[in-house]
């Protein structure tokens, strides 16, 4: 179906033209964010760098058909040991910012520790 028959229909029918875009998250929260990410990042390399690895070995095992439960159990304590810090400091900007801090803190995590990307909030 041609692109402007399928726009012609859909305003008929009121479906709206397009998806409207988020708005923009304020700069300074941003900043702050990535600050507070960064510097936890510096403080619990170790942390973050171990689960990481545990994550890494246990997909590994798993690809290689040998899958492990110590493997996975360990990965999944290391991570958990790290989303536990980032929950508290995700806590932190949600008291302060509101829910546009904790969607800002999502974000930042996403991008600046894709390893340990969150399936949801952190709280």
């Amino acid at each position: 179906m041609p692109g402007a028959l399928k726009r012609a229909v859909g305003r008929l029918f009121g479906r709206p033209r397009g998806r409207t875009p988020e708005p923009a998250p304020d700069p300074a929260v941003v900043s702050r964010v990535g600050t507070a990410i960064a510097r936890y990042a510096g403080e619990h390399a170790t942390l973050i760098e171990r689960a990481e690895r545990f994550a890494a070995k246990a997909r590994r095992l798993e690809e290689a058909g040998t899958p492990s439960e110590s493997a996975n159990n360990r990965a999944a304590r290391a991570r958990e040991a790290v989303e536990t810090g980032l929950a508290a400091l995700r806590g932190a900007f949600v008291a302060s910012d509101g829910e546009e801090g904790g969607e800002a803190f999502d974000r930042e995590v996403g991008r600046r520790l894709p390893a340990l990307k969150p399936h949801g909030p952190y709280t």
